[in-house]
């Protein structure tokens, strides 16, 4: 499962973005009032971000953990010429130590700012509510970073003390957070006590896999994540009943966030998501593959390609929609080239420009990504995505409870109902009534766990908590 590693590192903290997030600098020194504590934390939220999104070549840093079978690791460009050709700059088989090393040290700055909170206020018993929750919000996120980083070659503790150090931070925030996401420091954007205990449910699943192989851990993943179920309705949790909710700009708070990222417009800010965000314009340049006329004008469309036999293997339903473009739109009314009217570009799956694209990211309501806020930057035509970056979402706690209580030889008809709600919500129907896409009873634990894994890389796809971690 997870290969992890701790190592405290002395770091700058640095930048962050919306409300939690706000372009803040915060170095390491003595924090001495409630509103130096938001200060600090913001840029601990703000070096989570850069986790995700600061990688030169507009590439994630993060790719180390979406390195899986569900998407195309490579510079995500389509350029497309007004005449039904298209070319993509060539994939990247493999991720190299420099990238992997990246990953490694920008997951650190968080927990090194992290750190510096911790280390001032973890030990004092003198603190009030408001202190006490901004402090479980830093387990949280230090927990998350130990359970995510990865470096091969580093020597490192036992796994299973890594493990429990991880399961300590996250029973601290349990124990510190706020009750619910109704009650969090920023309602249904900063997380609660829910979140911590969802996270421990997948660390637990995780620990019961490799490394370690403690098939115990499976019982307690199931025990956490059902908690978590039985009491989504007061934690401030649940299913959305549209799957295109989740990202669409009506839904942006939403109770089926765990954890996730989120993002001001970056228009105002400069600061924008890699993963969510969509880059179109024209670009005339000579690429040494072939000459492009100056007077033959092209669109570029940057965004984060699926990967074709996962995309060809994913199932034809409601979800894959909403989870890949299969065509572009390219409009008629480009200030500079109005004489480009093509309408919808079919995204040929078998060509050499073939990958199709993770729509998701930018869903905003209609098939052109966000075209609301269509606007200009730097030169190019910049259409936004969506504003956030899920980390987990509740669906994953559902499928965690799943297969974990599958593993743990307790499967019930909880662990059925978990899933089926997912699939049903997959075809766009009702969440709650039976339907002949449900998985039918008396599956064995091995089959089921199967299912739910599968189920887990259609709903998942291309998200930074999805595919990768269940392949290894």
């Amino acid at each position: 499962m997870r290969h992890i590693y701790w190592l405290y590192l002395i770091l700058l903290l640095g930048t962050g973005c919306k409300k939690v997030f706000k372009p803040t600098e915060i170095g390491i020194s003595r924090i001495d009032n409630y509103d130096e504590l938001v200060s600090a934390v913001q840029g601990v939220y703000g070096k989570l971000d850069a986790a995700f999104n600061n990688m030169p070549d507009f590439t994630s840093i993060y790719a180390a953990n979406l390195k899986g079978d569900d998407l195309n690791y490579g510079y995500p460009v389509y350029a497309y010429y007004g005449e039904n050709y298209c070319w993509q700059l060539p994939e990247k088989p493999l991720l190299s130590d420099a990238e992997i090393e990246w990953n490694w040290v920008t997951l650190y700055k968080v927990v090194a700012s992290a750190n510096n909170i911790i280390v001032q206020f973890g030990k004092r018993s003198d603190l009030d509510t408001r202190t006490k929750e901004i402090l479980g919000e830093v387990y949280l996120i230090r927990a998350y970073c130990h359970f995510n980083d990865i470096k091969y070659t580093l020597p490192k503790t036992s796994y299973e003390d890594i493990y429990k150090f991880i399961e300590s931070d996250l029973i601290k925030a349990i124990h510190l957070l706020p009750g619910n996401n109704n009650s969090a420091r920023i309602p249904f954007e900063t997380p609660g006590r829910g979140s911590a205990k969802a996270i421990l449910a997948e660390v637990y699943l995780s620990w019961a896999g490799y490394p370690v192989m403690d098939p115990s851990k499976y019982a307690l993943a199931a025990k956490e994540a059902g908690e978590v179920i039985d009491s989504a309705e007061y934690f401030g949790l649940g299913l959305l009943d549209d799957f295109a909710w989740l990202w669409d700009k009506g839904h942006t708070d939403n109770k089926e966030s765990i954890l996730t990222l989120f993002y001001e417009d970056p228009r105002l800010t400069g600061n924008f998501s890699s993963i969510n965000s969509t880059y179109w314009g024209w670009i005339e340049k000579d690429f040494g593959i072939f000459k492009i006329s100056k007077t033959s004008p092209k669109i570029t469309l940057w965004f984060l390609p699926a990967e074709k036999k996962f995309y060809r293997d994913f199932p034809d339903e409601y979800r894959k929609d909403i989870t890949f473009y299969s065509t572009i739109y390219v409009p008629n009314d480009y200030p500079f080239y109005p004489q480009i009217d093509t309408g919808y570009i079919h995204l040929d799956t078998l060509n050499s420009c073939s990958r199709a694209g993770y729509r998701k990211f930018y869903f905003g309501g209609t098939e052109v990504p966000d075209s609301q806020y269509f606007g200009s930057s730097g030169g190019r035509e910049l259409i936004l995505g969506n504003s956030k970056t899920y980390l987990f979402r509740y669906a994953q706690t559902m499928l965690t409870y799943a297969e974990a209580s599958a593993r743990a030889g307790q499967l019930n008809a909880k662990s059925y109902e978990c899933v089926n709600e997912i699939r049903r919500r997959a075809h766009h129907l009702d969440l709650y009534s039976s339907s002949i896409y449900d998985l039918k009873p008396g599956l064995s634990s091995d089959v089921f766990a199967d299912s739910v894994v599968w189920e887990r890389a259609w709903e998942t796809a291309g998200e930074p908590e999805g595919r990768w971690f269940d392949l290894v």
